[in-house]
């Protein structure tokens, strides 16, 4: 049974229910389907995406390979490894990333070494 809470008393977390006009607990958006992957930067300084098809998501989690001997760089389109002109988020060998990103395809990565990659698992409603 919803919490009947006066407007006046509503707090954060609770939003009204336009049918039975009772406030009632926001519950936040849980993922229902799990997927997981592996990308290797084939080139070093050629970016690469991360999924070349569409996957929906509503979060991914990026782990750089343990074994990498370099940085892998996680980004959009216009993602750089190259120190000089580095664009996204270097990450060293065991290093992750969480995003709240809506596709997997928008993800892009590069790599300071050929061969190197990720692991990855994302998430979605």
């Amino acid at each position: 049974m919803a919490q009947k809470i006066k407007e006046p008393q509503a707090r954060f977390g609770y939003r009204k229910n336009p049918a039975s006009g009772n406030w009632e607990p926001i519950t936040p958006d849980i993922g229902s389907v799990v997927g997981d992957g592996r990308k290797i930067v084939t080139t070093a300084g050629t970016r690469e995406q991360l999924s070349s098809s569409s996957t929906s998501t509503l979060n991914v989690v990026i782990q750089a390979e343990l074994d990498n001997t370099g940085v892998v760089v996680v980004g959009g389109i216009t993602v750089v490894a190259a120190l000089a002109t580095r664009r996204g988020i270097g990450l060293e060998a065991g290093d992750s990333i969480s995003l709240n990103v809506s596709d997997l395809s928008l993800i892009w990565l590069d790599s300071m070494v050929s061969g190197d990659g990720v692991t990855y698992f994302w998430t979605r409603l």
